[in-house]
């Protein structure tokens, strides 16, 4: 590391020069910290020590590169510039340098040159000190390796590549109950939720504000809409162009509830009511530290118009919300036994797979990616074919431990239910026999078979659960039979693996009480 007055090149006037990012923050060229975008600050003090010529350069090139890319192209740059100085011990750009870099990445790893190249390129384009024209030269006859993309994928790797249909029923079983139990926020639960069912980056959910939400209805009913905004778009700034998807009526209703709520925010903190076209412009996902910097709703519009990402959830912040979430899941994959692991780009990739598995490919996969091209959607079509078997009555008794998929709790009998006393609360199945009762006096219309994978059941230890197991079964071979998609039998399999797990449990319990 450097100091301040060594990465300035020379000390600092006092009056500082001002410049602006892409996304239109402010920034002082000869101060170290210049803040780029609503999270990323770039801090040039943890820049490798670079010689006084180079670093007068340096500091024009990554300044003009701050004004005209984003700032995570920006940190990527200093990053490399790290790796570079690291790798070779070099003080400034060379082609000794440069070539031994090179000649020390292997395969994949050449990327990370190919991250440098457009920029030391462009520096010496814009006739900045610092590089010379055999560098330039060099660089121009190099071609090099991308990242290996969709290894995960290609892969079916259970702990980074896409999930599995029971694995995504069990999170998503798990998100649901975690929300009614209150374990996590309706912020959490609605940013969790929308990355599953739309599969988007995590950046454009979070760019995402109020009237990006939509509903309309005619005579082929009602739709639900999500206009998205793209990125990762040359030369678009943030939220200059948009693409609208379809989102499910669940999705709809918890976005909309979230929205809400993060206007409600901003009215308390400002304490007052807003006019419905700057509630309009809240973000659905908002940074609440920055919020309770507004004094006025004059602070307000200028921020959403001056510095427009500013109020949204940072990246980090995105991160941390993720990452809790994880923390807490206890969703567990039929493939390991473990807990599955959450990212946003898992999400992604599920969705993208399941997409494939329906026969979408090519210019239709990478637009309901929203991808611009199909350079990388090829991975997803490859990875279609099912080599996994229906699950079946032998399957079901190995799968049902590891899945875990029964969320509720197993009772003796009605007396320790905690409804006992309420007639209403039994749950009874196909032929009104009664197997448990429900532990919660909330609405529900979704039948006796969602109870078996609600955190609220309770079955009874000698009621006749085989008579629930025998009838899903029965009912995916009848589908077999008439050629139903593989993927409505694979609906069942959450319920069916919840079920065998609690016919398990009850003699498992029937065995111990033998045995006293």
């Amino acid at each position: 590391m450097i100091d301040v007055q060594n990465q300035s090149g020379v000390n600092a006037p006092d009056k500082p020069s001002w410049r602006r990012s892409k996304m239109g923050y402010e920034f002082d060229f000869n101060s170290d910290l210049w803040q780029l975008d609503g999270s990323i600050t770039i801090n040039l003090r943890r820049l490798r020590k670079f010689d006084q010529a180079t670093i007068k350069g340096l500091r024009k090139a990554l300044c003009k590169y701050a004004e005209e890319l984003s700032a995570g192209t920006t940190l990527t740059v200093v990053s490399r510039l790290n790796a570079y100085c690291n790798a070779t011990g070099e003080t400034s750009i060379t082609l000794k340098g440069l070539t031994n870099w090179r000649g020390s990445l292997v395969g994949e790893q050449e990327s990370l040159l190919g991250h440098l190249k457009s920029f030391l390129l462009s520096w010496y384009d814009w006739d900045y000190p610092g590089i010379d024209k055999a560098c330039a030269d060099y660089l121009e006859s190099l071609v090099l390796k991308g990242n290996v993309k969709g290894k995960a994928v290609k892969g079916a790797c259970p702990f980074s590549g896409p999930l599995s249909s029971q694995e995504q029923g069990a999170v998503l079983d798990w998100l649901a109950n975690a929300f009614t139990q209150k374990s996590i926020t309706l912020e959490q639960y609605a940013f969790v939720l929308a990355l599953s069912f739309t599969g988007r980056r995590a950046v454009q959910l979070r760019s995402c504000r109020a009237c990006d939400i939509s509903a309309r209805e005619d005579k082929k009913g009602r739709e639900y809409t999500l206009n998205v905004p793209r990125v990762k778009q040359k030369g678009v700034g943030f939220r200059e162009t948009f693409r609208a998807i379809s989102i499910v009526p669940d999705l709809y209703l918890v976005l909309m509830n979230q929205c809400q709520k993060s206007q409600e925010y901003v009215e308390r903190q400002l304490r007052t009511k807003l006019p419905q076209n700057i509630k309009q412009q809240i973000p659905i996902f908002i940074d609440r530290t920055r919020i309770r910097g507004l004094r006025s709703v004059e602070d307000l519009t200028n921020e959403l118009s001056n510095r427009a990402d500013y109020l949204h959830m940072t990246a980090s912040s995105a991160l941390d919300e993720l990452a809790d979430v994880a923390r807490r899941c206890t969703a567990r994959s039929e493939r390991t036994g473990e807990f599955i692991h959450l990212t946003s780009r898992r999400f992604r990739y599920t969705k993208a797979t399941n997409l494939a598995k329906r026969g979408i490919q090519g210019v239709e996969l990478a637009f309901a990616l929203d991808q611009t091209d199909t350079q990388h959607v090829s991975v997803y079509t490859e990875n279609t074919p099912e080599t996994a078997a229906v699950i079946d009555k032998f399957m079901a008794p190995a799968l049902a431990p590891l899945a875990q998929a029964f969320a509720g709790q197993l009772i003796d009998s009605e007396r320790d239910a905690l409804r006992a006393n309420d007639p209403h609360s039994r749950v009874k199945n196909n032929r009104s026999h009664n197997v448990g009762n429900c532990g919660t006096h909330a609405f529900c219309a979704s039948g006796y078979r969602a109870c078996y994978t609600c955190v609220n059941f309770q079955p009874w230890l000698d009621a006749p659960h085989e008579e629930v197991r025998d009838e899903v079964l029965a009912e995916r071979e009848r589908q077999q039979e008439i050629g139903i998609s593989q993927s409505v039998i694979e609906s069942s399999d959450r319920l069916l693996l919840a079920v065998e797990q609690v016919i398990q449990m009850c003699r498992e319990v029937k065995e111990a009480v033998g045995n006293e």
